[in-house]
């Protein structure tokens, strides 16, 4: 029988092996997934037991830990981290000017792109936190923008692309979709713009911390995020002054009406999310195989 903390890092190694992506021993601390029974554990106890409790279903290779039999997770990890990194360049060009964009008041990189393992085919996951009352003119505005550069996901226009598939009002806590691929998700979003945004949204979302042991938000930016710009709050005030509240409205109708109501797609005046076929429930489901036998 597994102790708490053998338990809990053979499941987090689950957890990304049903992503193909192996962790480095700082990274299971990040990650590690709640236990019952679980104690605060140092770094020194987790590579104890990944060397003498999991050695038999567990292996290690140039600082990178995977469940035995996958050793071939490290070259794709190596090669999906060089393309990761290349790409990162391309996306803070192409995200910089949302910092003058009104209405938006934080962006962030999710899925795999922000723990640098996104693939040469792979899109870019964006995060958007907007104004309260504006969401629906926010996401046209964000929308166009991509469009225009053709740079937004659509059809068969992937590799590359930003996938803009995830709107919160700011100050809106989560109160669906909870569970530990979420929870994970929402650990690792990568800041690119309004930093304190996201420290606020990671503090209100308490069910995280009830899901992973410890987890460290905004651990690996390699790259600091931009702040708003002047002419953010003056395009706001003249909006707010003229058509905003209006416009809002209008496009939100206008949108409801057009937003194909699929699993797995929630609309709102407060949230957007869009995750038809939903990869999360795709990872979960292998990763409740992967650990099913464990006790």
């Amino acid at each position: 029988m597994m102790s708490p903390l053998a338990k809990s890092i053979y499941k987090t190694l689950a957890f990304y092996d049903a992503q193909d992506f192996p962790l480095t021993l700082l990274e299971i601390d990040d990650y590690l997934v709640k236990e019952a029974g679980l104690e605060a554990s140092a770094l020194s106890a987790i590579k104890k037991v990944l060397t003498a409790e999991l050695a038999d279903v567990v292996a290690c290779k140039n600082g990178l830990y995977f469940l035995a039999g996958r050793e071939e997770l490290i070259k794709k990890r190596r090669n999906n981290y060089r393309t990761s990194l290349k790409r990162f360049i391309k996306i803070r060009r192409y995200l910089k000017p949302l910092r003058h964009f009104p209405y938006i008041r934080a962006v962030a990189v999710s899925g795999s792109q922000a723990l640098s393992n996104g693939g040469r085919g792979s899109d870019i996951d964006l995060f958007i936190l907007t104004s309260k009352d504006r969401i629906w003119l926010a996401r046209v505005m964000v929308s166009v923008y991509f469009h225009l550069l053709a740079k937004r996901r659509h059809g068969r226009h992937i590799a590359n692309r930003f996938c803009l598939n995830h709107y919160l009002v700011e100050g809106v806590p989560i109160d669906q979709d909870q569970n530990l691929y979420t929870a994970l998700e929402y650990a690792n979003l990568l800041p690119i713009l309004g930093e304190k945004f996201w420290r606020n949204f990671w503090a209100m979302n308490g069910w995280i911390r009830e899901l992973l042991d410890n987890p460290v938000f905004q651990k690996h930016n390699l790259f600091p995020a931009f702040a708003s710009s002047r002419w953010k709050k003056l395009f706001e005030r003249v909006l707010d002054f003229t058509l905003a509240s209006g416009l809002n409205r209008l496009l939100g109708w206008y949108q409801k009406q057009r937003i194909k109501r699929l699993e797995h797609i929630l609309v709102s005046d407060q949230e957007l999310s869009f995750h038809p076929g939903s990869r999360g429930q795709e990872i979960l489901g292998k990763y409740r195989t992967k650990t099913e036998a464990i006790h």
